[in-house]
């Protein structure tokens, strides 16, 4: 009975000694505070195509218990993310919308962002969110798969800044060496060099304007524009309107420098013989104009050759020839100031692709890019889009039309190099990811130079 009651005695003793230690501050060691394991951001995905926003996830190194406070969760965040819009160096403050504890995982936060988060981003996380009057931040990098470039043509259109792109008053008179075929070998070649072409290529090329028929091109410079397609993925035109190799089974009867029959507002239009061999008319207002700008008309007017075209087809055929175009423009930034009719309208449908995309909206398209509002800022076009740009000059159009052979021919070569299984070209949605995946990062950032565009303000 004695050592029972000691026994209770010294146990009441080490309770109190206890309780009197917690009062006084020496209770257990608070938990530490967790560290950032991983921070990475990723682009939300909006009606099955990227959007504008992101979310984060943060993974701590261990389990955690936030703070009692009434303060949000979100608070206690806060992104400097590179500002692309000025020198590397310089950040900028961005703010968490939302968080929330991820309910698959407890030792991750899950915070969401009203923008796109670049690589190069540091997460600053306030350590009195784990252990209250705690001074400091916790800090960490953030992974993302985009650039602050990248980000930038995600979210921004970009605007014309420099009048001499849309001016399309200077009509260019055609010269005697635009007529005479020893000159314009000599302007294809010029042109070839320029655009980088291998010495395979440039000679191939040069032979084939060789051996043109006089007969159905009459003209040189059209010869030397058609010529210009070889080594780009645009090259059958030139089989599909010179042999039989086309869905008519005949060589074209005529490409010339004539008023478009019923059309002479148009740049070219193709038109029918009586036996169905196809006319391609080419305005005499652009006989001046360089074999860059030709080129491309040709290579849309080749797809057309049955008797039928839709919206989707001159959307389609539209967008070869503006990607033809920018191709030709970044590797000859001058040819965007001729300021001719031409040259403005291919600037102007430039522009919109390189602010169009839905499947890749830091590159090019042709579809609405979820940053974008207007496709062609710095003109008085409302349009969302290229493919709205074009659609609206084919309004008594119907949709849908036919393949077209060439087009498809077009789109093989394309996805060849982008790594993309082949699709339908009048696929707007296809076309639109495919032209995407076609251009490079770097051939982008070379496009906006050529054109000179700034971020919308």
């Amino acid at each position: 009975m004695i050592l029972r009651s000691r026994t209770v005695r010294w146990t009441g003793l080490l309770l109190v000694a206890m309780a009197l230690a917690t009062a006084c501050g020496g209770g257990s060691t608070p938990r530490p505070i967790p560290e950032v394991a991983k921070a990475k951001a990723t682009r939300d995905i909006v009606n099955n195509a990227p959007g504008v926003t992101s979310t984060i996830r943060v993974a701590f190194d261990q389990a955690f218990e936030l703070a009692k406070t009434n303060v949000p969760l979100a608070s206690l965040f806060e992104i400097e993310a590179p500002d692309p819009c000025t020198a590397q160096s310089t950040k900028k403050r961005i703010l968490v919308q939302t968080a929330e504890i991820d309910k698959d995982s407890p030792r991750t936060i899950l915070l969401h962002i009203k923008e796109l988060i670049p690589t190069g981003s540091t997460l600053k996380v306030a350590k009195n969110g784990f252990r209250k009057g705690e001074p400091g931040d916790l800090t960490a990098g953030i992974e993302s798969d985009l650039s602050p470039a990248e980000t930038l043509l995600a979210s921004k259109a970009l605007s014309i800044t420099d009048t001499r792109l849309i001016d399309g008053s200077h009509v260019r008179a055609p010269s005697d060496a635009d007529r005479d075929p020893a000159g314009m070998r000599a302007a294809l070649d010029a042109h070839l060099r320029i655009r980088g072409a291998t010495d395979a290529t440039r000679q191939r090329a040069l032979d084939r304007f060789d051996v043109m028929p006089a007969d159905i091109m009459p003209s040189a410079k059209a010869r030397a524009a058609l010529a210009a397609l070889t080594g780009t993925y645009a090259e059958g035109a030139i089989d599909s309107l010179l042999t039989a190799n086309n869905c008519t089974g005949k060589p074209a009867a005529l490409i010339a420098f004539q008023p478009p029959p019923d059309a002479p507002e148009l740049f070219a239009r193709v038109t029918f013989t009586r036996d169905g061999r196809r006319i391609v008319s080419l305005n005499p207002s652009i006989e001046g104009d360089r074999i860059d700008h030709i080129a491309p008309i040709l290579a849309h007017e080749a797809i057309h050759c049955d008797a039928s075209s839709g919206k989707f087809e001159e959307i389609a055929a539209t967008a070869m020839d503006t990607f033809l175009y920018i191709t030709f423009a970044t590797a000859n930034p001058e040819i965007v100031d001729d300021g001719t009719p031409l040259t403005k309208d291919q600037n102007v449908d430039a522009v919109a692709m390189i602010n169009s995309g839905r499947a890749v909206p830091e590159s090019i398209g042709i579809l609405p890019s979820p940053g974008v509002r207007r496709a062609v800022p710095g003109t008085t076009s409302q349009v969302q889009s290229f493919a709205d740009l074009v659609a609206a000059a084919y309004s008594g159009l119907a949709n849908e039309t036919p393949a077209e052979p060439l087009a498809q021919a077009y789109v093989t070569v394309l996805a060849r190099a982008a790594g993309m299984q082949t699709g339908q070209a009048f696929n707007l949605l296809y076309l639109d990811e495919l032209l995407a995946r076609s251009l490079t990062t770097q051939a982008i950032i070379a496009a906006i130079g050529a054109f000179r565009l700034n971020p919308e303000s």
